[in-house]
């Protein structure tokens, strides 16, 4: 596989863009010291933290005063650490799980996102997410195209817990909150380029401007970045001398996995006419085809592979896969077809942020957007030449957001915001699904003809309308009571169609041909918070609070009885939690327990005999699976304990325990949770280095733990995710003004070999394992980046 030319090909790269930077470091230095006095300040050297403010409750508070399990990352902090896109944020969030990378399960353009053991892996967007998703507070309602690049982002915050009564829609186990950068009258803006292994080229560029001194302010922002694949796909018949080969060339490459090509913009529209009116127009788009997810192939059952070798090398970088799906049955038997090896997804926003101060104590708000998104991703569960189980989705989804809140204040007694919420969704999923299975040596037919390559296209609309109340009451001025209330009401509607290669209806899947199921429901939910501050740097709370996620209709049914509806499914929450600051807000340490009631728990099944018309039947089936109980522990602690020093430091610990498993659907009282490590961490180190004149450097070590974890409801040791810990690492010269950044950036820096997910293409075992294949996600190898970035 030439794993090892590859490896010393890679590092003699990184040693060209370290020494580079160490150059630019040097120039800039030699440029600066003459060009400056020795009277000025470095400003990153600061012996306090930052001041965080967020807007969990409606209106802006200090981080360290409101009583939620909260982690804010501040653009600061962002670009510290080096995180580029949202799926890095659950490296430093404790009890937070994300794919690393660009994937959830095999399924490329996306992130699953868990937090508290509460989340959605399923990429199809008539499942809803459990941790919602905003932009700028517009709620994202759907997991494809949610991998956002941080372009010109202000702050993140990782709200942790339910969020059902604060938050637009279905954030159960929590909210993430993007927020990005605003014009004003300040003309500030950057421009970044970076380099970096695999042939990474990547720039942003923002600034501000005024368009009407006083009234009307731009801002742009733009990015792109390009990267090879870090998996190579070699041909199988050229590299080992059996079957037909595809190769075009010399060489037995095919092509390659992981890579990256994404292009993302930002445009922004600030009106002011007056002190009382802040109108912000938001439109941003995204242009991405990167390369499918790095997967490779861990196991072959042999009496499906027979005499054939899939399986490279435990720790090559490389695998077998075509992308060429072979139908055995049918009237498209042996003609095949090519899947894509990218996974295109464009889409486009619209926002609108009106706030409207109606009086000294009452404000009104109106948020209103649009947003469209498509995306097309393939997925093969083999990682081979041989066709077991192939798929071609085509995502199309449009969604219709209007919030209104008014908020207002009785003197010092109470705060209030009472508002209303409206979604409506519209969209379609179509492709093309071809699961032969395989019981003869290299692949070949079950003889079922029904899963064996079938089309579909399947509308779907959904609905939601809830409104809600917040109120904060202060009964002196260390204790303050919150109660909230929530009603929400949810429709869908699902339309399936299944058709052969041919466009005709399959007379294996009768029925299933504009066959409509329709879903309604409701919910209150509702939350009690009590908050006491013992001291200005010491608070506690405590608080009782309910989480709901919409229920629907089972989006791949295989025959009609598996056409069924689940239900809503719901959480609630007791925590008690303390957030304190001391040393002159040097340091800060929150904590939180927790304990939560989890009930008609949300799953994807691959094995449902009971809805289906014959035993060992194709399934892929959302379904209520039982109910569990979740405890929890966090703690989150930043310090500067000397000027120039700081720590980061978070942990988080997790127990997810059924309470109930419904029958039929091979889950057993001791399985746990998709995704839910019983143990994360982080810490980072950092120390700026006064450089008298020239600036300052500042060296950086950070260090991400997650425990080990399943990705299949039914657990076994082919879906057992091991444990993990990277090291990350920076080096950042900063000049005097802050006007000049030098990078240096290294991930995976002990270069550790792991997979961030596995999926199955054959029933979970006890099942015989009579044909089948695991493969797994493999994770990033170690990169280098270097990147150079000016600020005016």
């Amino acid at each position: 596989m030439c794993i090892k030319k590859t490896s010393t090909i890679r590092s003699c790269v990184a040693t060209r863009y370290l020494a580079a930077a160490l150059l630019f470091s040097s120039t800039a230095l030699k440029a600066q010291t003459a060009g400056t006095t020795g009277g000025q300040t470095d400003t990153t050297s600061q012996n306090v933290l930052q001041e965080v403010v967020v807007s969990a409750q409606f209106r802006q508070e200090r981080l360290q005063d409101t009583p939620i399990a909260i982690t804010a990352l501040t653009a600061q902090s962002l670009n510290e650490r080096g995180i580029s896109d949202i799926s890095q944020i659950g490296s430093v969030a404790p009890n937070v799980a994300m794919s690393l990378g660009a994937t959830a399960g095999n399924f490329g353009g996306m992130t699953s996102v868990f937090i508290r053991g509460i989340g959605q892996s399923d990429p199809h967007f008539a499942v809803e997410p459990g941790v919602g998703i905003y932009i700028d507070d517009v709620y994202y309602g759907v997991t494809p195209g949610n991998l956002f690049s941080l372009l010109d982002t202000d702050r993140i915050d990782v709200l942790r817990g339910p969020q059902g009564t604060l938050s637009g829609k279905n954030s159960e186990g929590g909210s993430i909150k993007l927020y990005s950068e605003h014009p004003g009258p300040d003309a500030d803006g950057y421009a970044e380029l970076t380099l970096g292994d695999y042939s990474q080229i990547g720039g942003k560029a923002a600034t501000s401007f005024t368009i009407t001194d006083g009234q009307l302010y731009g801002r742009i922002a733009f990015g792109a970045v390009r990267r090879d694949g870090y998996m190579n796909r070699v041909d199988y018949a050229c590299e080992t001398g059996s079957g037909a080969t595809q190769r075009t060339g010399d060489s037995c490459l095919l092509g390659s996995q992981g890579g990256q090509d994404s292009t993302v913009g930002r445009a922004e529209l600030r009106w002011i006419p007056s002190a009382k009116i802040d109108d912000l127009l938001i439109l941003d788009v995204l242009a991405d085809n990167s390369e499918n997810p790095a997967t490779k192939q861990i196991y072959a059952a042999p009496a499906w592979a027979g005499t054939n070798n899939y399986i490279t090398c435990p720790t090559c970088y490389s695998n077998f896969e075509n992308y060429v799906s072979l139908p055995v049955s049918g009237p498209s038997a042996g003609v095949p077809f090519t899947l894509p090896s990218t996974t295109p997804t464009n889409q486009w926003g619209l926002s609108n942020n009106l706030k409207y101060a109606l009086s000294d104590t009452l404000s009104f708000v109106a948020i209103t957007a649009e947003r469209r998104n498509v995306t097309v991703f393939a997925a093969t569960d083999e990682a081979t030449p041989a066709s077991l189980e192939d798929q071609v989705w085509r995502l199309a989804d449009r969604q219709f957001t209007q919030e209104l809140r008014l908020t207002g204040d009785a003197g010092r007694v109470l705060d209030w915001t009472v508002g209303g919420f409206y979604y409506d969704a519209n969209g379609s999923s179509g492709g093309r699904v071809n699961i032969p299975f395989g019981l003869a040596p290299g692949g070949g037919d079950l003889g079922l003809g029904i899963a064996d390559d079938i089309l579909f296209k399947d509308p779907v609309v959904t609905r939601d309308v809830a409104g809600y109340l917040h109120t904060g009451w202060h009964f002196t001025q260390r204790l303050t009571f919150a109660a909230d209330v929530r009603y929400t009401a949810d429709w869908k509607d699902f339309t399936f169609n299944r058709w052969n290669s041919l466009g005709e209806p399959n007379p294996a899947i009768p029925g299933l041909i504009n066959y409509r199921v329709d879903y309604h429901g409701d919910r209150t939910d509702y939350r009690f918070d009590v908050e006491y501050r013992w001291t200005d740097n010491l608070m506690t709370y405590a608080q009782v609070s309910t989480g709901y996620k919409g229920g629907g209709v089972n989006p791949r049914p295989f025959f009609t009885s598996q056409a069924t509806t689940y239900q809503p499914e719901t959480v609630t929450n007791y925590e008690m939690g303390l957030k304190s600051e001391f040393l002159d807000r040097r340091a800060t340490v929150d904590v939180a327990g927790f304990f939560d009631n989890y009930d008609d728990f949300q799953g994807t099944l691959t094995s449902c005999n009971a809805y289906s018309p014959f035993p060992g039947a194709p399934c892929a089936m959302t379904a209520n699976v039982g109910s569990a109980h979740i405890y929890g522990a966090e703690l989150e602690s930043h310090m500067v304990p000397i000027e120039g020093l700081k720590l980061d430091l978070s942990a988080g610990w997790l127990r997810f325990e059924y309470i109930s498993v419904n029958a039929g659907t091979g889950i057993t009282m001791a399985d746990t949770n998709i995704f839910t490590p019983k143990m994360t961490a982080d810490a980072g180190l950092q120390y700026s280095i006064h450089l008298n004149g020239a600036g300052s450097l500042t060296p950086r070590i950070d260090y991400f733990y997650r425990g080990s974890m399943y990705d299949n409801f039914v657990n076994a040791p082919v879906n057992y995710v091991t444990s993990l810990g990277l090291v990350n690492g920076h080096l950042t010269w900063s000049d005097s003004r802050q006007s000049w950044q030098a990078i240096v950036g290294v991930t995976n820096l002990l270069n550790k070999w792991y997979f961030t997910s596995t999926t199955s293409a054959d029933a979970p075992p006890p099942a015989p394992q009579l044909w089948g294949s695991y493969i797994a996600r493999v994770g990033e190898p170690r990169e280098f980046t270097i990147s150079a970035r000016r600020n005016f």
